[in-house]
């Protein structure tokens, strides 16, 4: 009899149209491969019959609690002035906590697992009582996020996210001492959970991406002298590195290209990134039905990302299409490759200038980094591969072993 595995996610998996999603997507497909999975998951936005078809396709039991409004901010605030996390009220949701409770109360699961450390809270007693095994995949470790954070704002911005920061440090110690294993998306954070909570429950399980779905599959020709940025654009580290980038490298590659194009594609631009489409050459495209032919008529994709954590599905897509890539030093933190064979690297906004001058002039150039990038991905960034530690999760024994904690993708 297969396992019976109880999955609670911050969003809903469907569609996998961004970072978060795409991840989450792939690990609910992989469980419910191998086992019964029941899953319930937060609504910031409205949910299709479409996107409710695809998940009932893989899940045993069903359940979307709608989640958005002002409502949460609310929470957060207050959560925040009581001494907790603003992470942590922003996820509060008490039909989601009935459900689940009503849910262990009718069925033993042998697993549950949480994605994120603000619903891990889910998982816990006393809401999920007995003694299934508990899993949290972290992703990030999101409080190093908003100490990155606070470093690049003012106050009153500066000390609000290092407060965050210091909190929400100590919720994710807290899960390491009540959790069975929490993951991470990369060693590197690993690494950097490992140098604040020394503990062998941490285990680095890598993002992999679908190198079919993404290799090229037309002839159409590629744009001249054009590059693609690809992203959620209402979230903070996407917005702001194409703001650095449109103010600080665009314009001189211009100077060099007066026929260049940077293409800003992704939902939701915020007002900030809509309004980079009135300098010369940058096209803001909004939400698109697949990012596909964006990256695949595109000469290189830029991620010019200043604030990353783990490892950026952005990057890995873009290899898979066989494009080149230039990327900032924090996305490759993640990711085991070797700038100037898979991709190049550029951190200032000289380096940035001159890389894609590099790329923009030498198609040999061009096909090298294309051909490596693709390569790269297909060799150690399948899901199956990736998500292969999670077949503890889903076997029919003792699951209270801990994952290596050297286990990485």
């Amino acid at each position: 009899m297969p396992a019976r595995i109880l999955y609670i996610t911050h969003r809903v998996p469907w569609p996998p149209d961004r970072g978060d999603r795409i991840r989450t997507w792939n690990v609910l497909k992989f469980l419910a491969a191998r086992a019964e999975v029941d899953l319930v998951c937060l609504a910031d936005e409205p949910v299709s019959e479409s996107a409710l078809e695809a998940l009932r396709q893989v899940t045993g039991r069903l359940a979307v609690i709608s989640h958005s409004g002002k409502l949460p901010y609310v929470r957060g605030l207050r959560s925040l002035l009581t001494g907790h996390t603003v992470t942590e009220g922003l996820f509060e949701a008490p039909a989601l906590r009935e459900i689940v409770r009503d849910w262990n109360r009718s069925e033993r699961y042998d697993a549950v697992m949480a994605s994120s450390s603000g619903i891990a809270q889910y998982i816990l007693p006393p809401v999920v009582g007995g003694s299934p095994v508990r899993w949290v995949d972290l992703i990030d470790v999101d409080s190093q996020k908003w100490f990155d954070y606070a470093s690049g704002a003012r106050f009153p911005m500066s000390l609000i996210y290092r407060t965050e920061g210091r909190r929400l440090r100590r919720v994710e110690q807290q899960l390491a001492q009540h959790c069975d294993q929490l993951l991470v998306v990369s060693k590197a954070e690993r690494d950097l959970f490992l140098s604040f909570c020394p503990t062998p429950k941490i285990a680095a399980v890598g993002n992999g991406v679908d190198a079919v779905y993404f290799a090229r599959q037309d002839a159409n020709p590629v744009d001249p002298y054009s590059c693609v940025f690809v992203g959620v654009m209402n979230y903070k580290p996407n917005t702001d590195a194409v703001v650095w980038f449109a103010e600080h490298v665009w314009p001189r590659v211009r100077a060099g290209f007066p026929t260049a194009v940077f293409r800003i594609v992704g939902k939701s631009p915020s007002s900030e990134v809509q309004g980079l489409a009135s300098q010369p050459g940058i096209d803001v495209t909004g939400s698109v039905p697949d990012v596909r032919p964006w990256l695949h008529r595109s000469v290189c994709a830029v991620v010019p990302l200043r604030i990353a954590r783990g490892v950026q599905n952005k990057v890995l897509e873009a290899m898979s299409c066989g494009r080149p890539v230039i990327c900032s030093p924090a996305p490759l933190q993640g990711l085991a490759v070797e700038p100037g064979l898979h991709l190049l690297k550029a951190d200032s906004a000289e380096e940035w200038v001159e890389a894609i001058e590099r790329v923009f002039e030498d198609s040999y150039l061009q096909q090298e980094l294309g051909m490596a990038a693709s390569a790269f991905v297909q060799l150690h960034h399948s899901w199956d591969q990736c998500l292969a530690p999670l077949e503890q999760l889903t076997a029919q024994r003792d699951h209270t072993a801990a994952l290596p904690s050297e286990v990485t993708r």
